[in-house]
């Protein structure tokens, strides 16, 4: 068997179309790699010439270079649910009741599988050109260690009452410091802060992990707007979330009477609403309110394949997309979704857009939410493939056609089958270099 090439040395990958980002293409193309870090991309003839004597020559004839794709929110330590034959379980229409199954299930299994679902989903991120995630801490924070994806895994906190405050909030610093060593260990991995929502993470709560992602010069995630149970909460503290979710746990909050203001006003007067906040889901969202929150600095994700399979809607992709406001993808767990595939999530949004932009014009601009526009959401490096950036790309079987066409032959026809390699910081995560 031929030994792996030494990506110290460097390697140079070719093929029949390269896209260094959503905006130019190459045919053919082609990169050079070296420790981790793209040092050219360009035309073939360019990049052979200019490439450093010695690198290794990987060639992929019928075959595009891109950027790894980036899922903007997962929980990859969540499995899929299944019956103990392995059938799988219906997602439940309740929002409740899904919440109530996600606690049952962190409270009633073996610590030691955590872990090893990371490890599969992770696997199954890369075998669809992922590279990059925006992870939701899961109970275990260990597996994060051994991460084969660039990931800002967001250390959780939940806590309505402000009395549970103090404690979460100290979780969380915890937390986070906790991440930051293995960060200093797998420079793939940065830690970030997640108040969970705004029906399960109270003001007290919201203000304290705020200040606590400011210091440490943090982005943060929160859930919101993702059902209508939550909303119907949030304005006046009634529905399931008040009358099944809290009792079932045992919790009252029977004082609560809703937030009171816009989520928009109601994040600022938390110092939450600032650049580096990440908003998932945002479907129970109107116009005026997507644009305030942008306005304070806000960036968001979007999970329409997870929002329709709770039954909750779907998020207005045809807003983000006509306002320019600067969206991403996220596939959201196995629990709620069949697969970890981005290219579903792009085939989503496509169809339920509604404005005048031309298709192939539209897909171009879904590619680009699954690549850079997901990078920068989650404050991490790469999303286009230049000079200077990582070293993260896929390499998937050239769809055919040329502008605008290739995207939609793309975005129509790539799934993980035509995924053919995945790197990740300059090395090969998935398939075999050729």
């Amino acid at each position: 068997m031929k030994p792996a090439p030494d990506r110290h040395r460097g390697i140079v990958y070719v093929a029949s179309r390269l896209v260094p980002d959503s905006g130019i293409a190459f045919s053919p193309g082609a990169v050079a790699v070296a420790e981790g870090t793209m040092l050219l991309a360009g035309p073939k003839a360019d990049v052979l010439r200019a490439a450093p004597a010695g690198f290794t020559r990987l060639e992929f004839p019928g075959a595009a270079i891109l950027p790894g794709l980036v899922n903007a929110h997962t929980h990859l330590q969540i499995p899929r649910f299944t019956e103990s034959d392995g059938i799988p379980l219906p997602v439940p229409r309740s929002f409740a009741d899904w919440i109530l199954r996600v606690i049952a299930w962190k409270r009633g299994s073996d610590p030691a599988v955590f872990g090893k679902h990371f490890a599969a989903a992770a696997g199954e991120a890369l075998s669809f050109g992922t590279t990059a995630v925006g992870e939701i801490a899961g109970p275990d924070l260990s597996a994060y260690a051994d991460s084969p994806l660039r990931a800002r895994v967001f250390a959780e906190g939940i806590g309505f009452a402000p009395e549970a405050a103090p404690e979460v909030f100290n979780a969380v610093a915890e937390a986070v410091r906790r991440l930051g060593k293995i960060a200093a260990s797998n420079p793939l991995v940065l830690p970030g802060v997640s108040p969970h929502t705004l029906y399960t993470a109270g003001e007290a709560l919201l203000r304290s992990l705020g200040n606590l992602a400011i210091a440490g010069d943090l982005p943060a995630c929160i859930h919101l707007a993702e059902s209508a149970a939550e909303m119907a909460f949030l304005a006046d503290g009634g529905g399931e979330i008040a009358t099944r979710l809290y009792p079932s746990v045992g919790k009252d909050v029977s004082w609560f009477r809703g937030i009171g203001l816009p989520p928009h006003e109601y994040l600022r007067r938390a110092g939450l609403l600032r650049e580096g906040l990440l908003l998932a889901h945002n479907v129970h969202l109107d116009r005026r309110e997507v644009d305030a929150l942008r306005e304070g600095g806000a960036r968001f994700v979007l999970c329409p394949r997870s929002n329709a399979a709770h039954g909750n809607g779907a998020p207005d992709v045809t807003h983000f997309v006509d306002a320019g406001i600067p969206f991403s993808l996220g596939t959201d767990s196995l629990g709620s979704v069949a697969d970890l595939s981005p290219w579903a999530e792009m085939r989503i949004a496509r169809a339920l857009y509604r404005g005048r932009k031309k298709d192939g014009v539209l897909c171009r601009e879904l590619f680009h939410a699954a690549t850079e526009s997901g990078a920068a959401a989650l404050g991490l490096p790469g999303g286009i493939l230049a000079p200077g950036c990582p070293a993260d790309l896929a390499v998937v079987d050239n769809p055919g056609g040329t502008d605008d066409a290739f995207f939609r032959n793309l975005i129509e026809r790539t799934e993980r089958g035509n995924v053919r390699l995945t790197v990740v910081a300059g090395r090969a995560a998935h398939g075999a270099a050729e």
